[in-house]
């Protein structure tokens, strides 16, 4: 694991390392018409983006999506979601199966108990050999924000919003048990305590 190996500038301009190996022009050719899944918010920059490439994006904003089931009142005697639980929160998911999913910072919505469910339920919707990419925040060392990123290159995000929200924070080995069939095959640690990583 890499240590800061993205750096964000005062534009809100986030470089990657990791970003190349799922998005660069020769995978994305060997892909033909990629299907991608993008759990963030639509925006210029990834519209923009893909445009240029042969891929099917489809963008779920699912921050606001999972926000009800995230802050829902929650006790030890509280059952975890369940995958049918998230197949109604993305109907438009229904018989869909993608190559690339990008999922930001949406795992810290999450509490540790939903995390399983979400995983299968994403299983679902993924082609074998499918990568993604996203953050976990495991650290309390910024104010616990939702970003909302746009791609610009395939190795640069514009950081386009942040909210205040409530995130759960999650260790590697938490996620790495959770999200079993899947896992993370690379990651880097940014200096205000995420990961950000690659799965497949």
């Amino acid at each position: 694991m890499g240590i800061a190996s993205a750096r964000r500038d005062d534009s809100g301009v986030l470089r990657s390392r990791l970003l190349p190996r799922l998005l660069g022009t020769e995978r994305l050719e060997k892909l033909g018409t990629a299907r991608v899944l993008d759990f963030g918010r639509a925006n210029a920059d990834s519209l923009g983006y893909f445009s240029n490439h042969p891929c099917r994006l489809q963008v779920l904003d699912a921050a606001d999506t999972l926000r009800p089931l995230a802050e829902r009142p929650q006790d030890e005697d509280s059952p975890p979601a369940a995958v049918a639980e998230f197949d109604t929160l993305f109907p438009e998911l229904a018989g869909q199966r993608f190559d690339i999913v990008l999922l930001w910072d949406c795992i810290n919505l999450l509490p540790v108990g939903d995390l399983p469910a979400f995983f299968r339920f994403l299983a679902e919707h993924l082609h074998d050999g499918c990568q993604g990419h996203g953050f976990i925040l495991h650290k309390r060392t910024v104010e616990p924000r939702f970003r909302h990123f746009g791609i610009c290159a395939e190795d640069t995000l514009r950081l386009i919003e942040e909210q205040p929200l409530t995130l759960h924070l999650h260790n590697r080995k938490v996620i790495n048990e959770a999200m079993l069939p899947l896992a993370i095959e690379h990651a880097v640690l940014h200096g205000d305590g995420r990961q950000e990583f690659l799965l497949r």
